[in-house]
């Protein structure tokens, strides 16, 4: 019954979310309209952008949807008893696919239908590979401290006052217990190389400067924030993922380098498996 309640928290936070976007656009567009801006906007995104962004990201802001579907007809806990060492292995090929199409699509929206290049759009020039390693090891030291430690332990405090007995993630329990090499392999390339490059090429690329051209860098960044975040289906991780996407649109309007909180969010991941993996290690 926990597993079902967290999981109807996650999904009821990403309704709000959604309610929020929209409704933001709406206000700040008929601000606009009572009280033009002296400057004009940079025209890098525009409503239609706005419309377009929706389609890769429904693709993951429909997991929360499944994970109750699942969740209430037991589907999901069946699944998890008899899934094998094999299976698990499968799920991450086709996980890994999955982020593939997603940044394919997202890809090909910017390029091909909006005629933008991803190179310019998001300044992957701007900086040289010595200033992204720099920034992003400064940036993802001190989103560990923030998110993992500090955020995520009062997190979890808050948690644990109202959910007693929510199980960890399938994925950590699996990552622990597992002895394959190609399932760490698999691990960390889904989370080291896939989730970075798709998710940051998605959340804070195209959905963070839409929205942001429509409203402002602040309600973009919290509401997109809280999308990344709902959209892992963790609820213990909620709070720090929210903060940790955060920090990475802080990160990108600070060096206008997509490069650097693509590698923030490769570090941060990469930290969290060897953190995951020193128990299992030491016993």
């Amino acid at each position: 019954m926990e597993e079902l309640a967290a999981k109807q928290v996650l999904l009821d936070f990403e309704i709000i979310a959604l309610i929020t976007l929209f409704a933001g656009v709406v206000t700040f567009v008929l601000i606009r309209r009572r009280y033009p801006r002296d400057l004009e906007p940079s025209r890098d995104f525009d409503g239609f952008d706005l419309a377009l962004m929706f389609f890769p990201s429904l693709l993951f802001l429909i997991n929360p949807f499944f994970a109750v579907l699942l969740a209430g007809d037991g589907a999901e806990s069946s699944a998890t008893e008899a899934e094998g060492e094999h299976q698990a292995v499968g799920t991450l090929f086709v996980n890994i696919a999955y982020f593939f199409f997603v940044g394919v699509m997202t890809f090909g929206i910017i390029e091909w239908v909006r005629n933008r290049r991803v190179v310019e759009l998001f300044g992957l020039r701007r900086l040289s590979l010595p200033l992204v390693i720099i920034y992003t090891i400064f940036g993802g030291v001190a989103s560990l401290v923030i998110c993992a430690w500090a955020v995520g332990g009062v997190s979890q405090e808050l948690i644990d006052r109202v959910f007693t007995e929510l199980a960890a993630q399938e994925t950590v329990e699996t990552l622990q217990s597992s002895d394959s090499v190609l399932y760490l392999v698999l691990s960390i390339i889904m989370a080291c190389v896939a989730a970075p490059l798709v998710e940051e090429l998605l959340f804070r690329g195209y959905m963070y400067g839409a929205l942001k051209e429509a409203t402002n860098p602040v309600f973009a960044a919290v509401v997109i924030g809280a999308l990344f975040s709902v959209v892992h289906g963790n609820l213990p991780a909620l709070l720090p993922l929210w903060t940790f996407s955060i920090l990475l649109c802080l990160a990108y309007e600070w060096t206008r380098c997509l490069w650097v909180p693509i590698g923030m969010h490769a570090f941060f991941n990469a930290a969290n498996i060897v953190l995951m993996l020193v128990p299992q290690t030491a016993e």
